[in-house]
């Protein structure tokens, strides 16, 4: 099983690719490693590329799942009503099946992946996974993003056409690079250059509006003081999306027990400091193997 042929053949780590259809879904994931099941879930307008940085950190220490999320990258077959948090979270544990995986010891996510990993936790059938969550979104999207998507974002522009025209001029215009920018973190031309590729893609404009619309963030946020796996969040303090001063008060409120850290770097925290963050997923990972019970 490898990557799929739509796959480019200089996607980053296209040697851990395969594809796999579940349900409506035709999956693009990265799989690699051996040890306890690491999950790792991209944000709004990523895909598995944006962990490309951490994951040969990880591999010789633990199982590495990272998925395309449903509307995103080459992941293909997923309607709007699929790109809601409960949606997705349904969507990886029949994925997680289909693979034969087990549960993951540890979930983390990027922003809204981030999100996700929390409804993903607190969905789990059995013992919840434990959640680290870089520049999490836990609060509405930010200005820069609305600035530049929200013409899009609304349920006639997530129809095809003017995601097509977003897509053909996203990358020419330079779009793309000012979007990149306003997050706050400073990424090489390699490091940028899948986000062009991605952005080119009219099923990935529409996945990654549409995700930012469907996300009930007040809904998650609202359920969260019941979850009793550990936490713990990466923020990024040049983070000019979801600032540390606006996601303070939502994690103090909702996530009070969440272990948090401030790191240089903006809102693509994790990819600035792949190494890091590759040692504070496995950081969590070994105190999850040792904990009691």
């Amino acid at each position: 099983m490898g990557a799929p042929a739509r796959v480019p053949v200089d996607w980053p780590l296209r040697e851990h690719s395969r594809g796999l259809r579940v349900g409506t879904l035709d999956w693009h994931v990265q799989l690699a490693g051996r040890g306890p099941l690491a999950l790792l879930l991209h944000g709004t307008g990523g895909s598995a590329h944006s962990w490309a940085g951490l994951m040969p950190h990880l591999l010789p220490h633990a199982t590495v799942l990272v998925p395309d999320l449903p509307g995103h990258g080459w992941t293909q077959g997923a309607a709007l009503a699929d790109l809601t948090l409960p949606r997705m979270a349904q969507a990886l544990q029949a994925l997680l099946a289909a693979l034969g995986l087990p549960p993951p010891a540890l979930v983390a996510g990027h922003s809204a992946g981030a999100a996700l990993a929390l409804r993903l936790a607190l969905d789990a059938p059995g013992p919840a996974p434990q959640v680290l969550g870089f520049a999490p979104s836990l609060v509405a999207p930010p200005a820069a993003y609305t600035r530049y998507l929200a013409p899009l974002v609304n349920p006639v522009a997530t129809s095809g056409p003017l995601t097509r025209l977003m897509a053909r001029v996203a990358t020419p215009s330079g779009l793309i690079d000012l979007l990149l920018a306003s997050t706050g973190s400073a990424l090489s031309p390699a490091q940028r250059a899948p986000y062009k590729q991605l952005f080119a893609h009219r099923q990935h404009v529409q996945g990654a509006v549409g995700f930012m619309a469907a996300a009930d963030l007040p809904a998650l946020n609202a359920e969260c003081n019941r979850l009793r796996s550990p936490v713990a969040f990466v923020l990024g303090a040049q983070d000019r999306w979801i600032p540390e001063r606006l996601l303070r008060p939502v994690i103090a409120r909702h996530l009070p027990q969440a272990d948090v850290q401030v790191w240089p770097g903006g809102h693509l925290v994790h990819e600035e400091s792949p190494q890091r963050a590759a040692e504070r997923v496995l950081a969590m990972l070994d105190a999850g193997a040792v904990a009691p019970g």
